[in-house]
C-alpha cells in the first residue's frame, strides 16, 4: 500500500465505517461465515481497520490479531476492543508482517476489502507471506473487489460495492486463484457479483 493510501486511512480513521457500502458489508458477512470460527482458532485480520470484524469474532475464537498499515486505524481498533482481552493489534501489512505475529500459532486468516489497494505483484507477495504463517489445513478467507467479468459492463454496481477506478486496483478473480495455488493454497471462490467475491484457500 502506498503512503498516499496510508495517509488517507489515517485521516479517515475516526469516522471510518466498514459497512459504508452495502456490497462491502455483504462481503464482510460472507468472510465471517466462510471462516467457520471455532473456539480454538487463532485468527489474523489483515487490513483490520477499526477492528470491527475481530470484535465480532472475539467471543467465538481463542485469540485474534489485527494488522493495518494506518496507525490511526490501529488506535481506533484498540479502543473498540477495550473489553476484548483476547485481541491484539499491530501496525503492519501483508507485505511487511510484524515480527510479533510470526510465532503465535495463527491457523486462520481473514481480509476484507484490503488487498485491492495493492498491485498484482504486491498481492502475490502478500498472499505468499500470509500462506507461510499457516499450518497444514490452515485457511485464508479473502473477500474483496475482484473481477469475474469486465468491470465496465457493470458500472451500476460501482457505488454499491465502493469501486473507484481511479484509486483502486482490483485483480481478476482467476489471477487471484492462481496466486493462491502458487502459495500452496487450494482455493474455491464464492462470487457475490461480477465485481466482488470471496476466495477461501486451504493450506495443502
Amino acid at each position: 500500500m502506498t503512503n498516499t493510501h496510508i495517509e488517507r486511512f489515517n485521516i479517515a480513521a475516526q469516522e471510518y465505517s466498514t459497512d459504508r457500502y452495502p456490497g462491502r458489508a455483504q462481503c464482510m458477512q460472507n468472510v465471517l461465515d466462510l471462516l467457520e470460527p471455532q473456539n480454538e482458532d487463532v485468527v489474523l485480520d489483515v487490513g483490520c481497520g477499526p477492528g470491527t470484524q475481530l470484535v465480532n469474532l472475539s467471543r467465538l475464537i481463542k485469540f485474534g490479531y489485527g494488522i493495518d498499515p494506518a496507525e490511526q486505524m490501529i488506535k481506533q481498533a484498540e479502543q473498540s476492543a477495550t473489553n476484548c482481552s483476547n485481541l491484539k493489534f499491530y501496525i503492519g501489512s501483508a507485505e511487511v508482517l510484524p515480527q510479533e505475529i510470526n510465532h503465535i500459532g495463527i491457523n486462520k486468516i481473514i481480509s476484507n476489502y484490503a488487498l485491492h489497494h495493492l498491485s498484482d505483484t504486491a498481492k502475490r507477495n502478500s498472499i505468499k507471506n500470509l500462506a507461510s504463517l499457516l499450518p497444514y489445513n490452515g485457511r485464508i478467507v479473502l473477500g474483496d473487489l475482484m473481477f469475474s467479468d469486465k468491470p465496465d459492463k457493470h458500472k451500476a454496481l460501482f457505488d454499491i460495492v465502493g469501486y473507484g477506478p481511479g484509486c483502486d486496483t482490483p485483480s481478476q478473480l482467476s489471477l487471484l486463484e492462481d496466486m493462491f495455488i502458487e502459495s500452496g493454497l487450494s482455493p474455491w471462490a464464492h462470487i457475490l457479483n461480477p465485481l466482488v467475491a470471496v476466495i477461501v484457500g486451504k493450506k495443502t
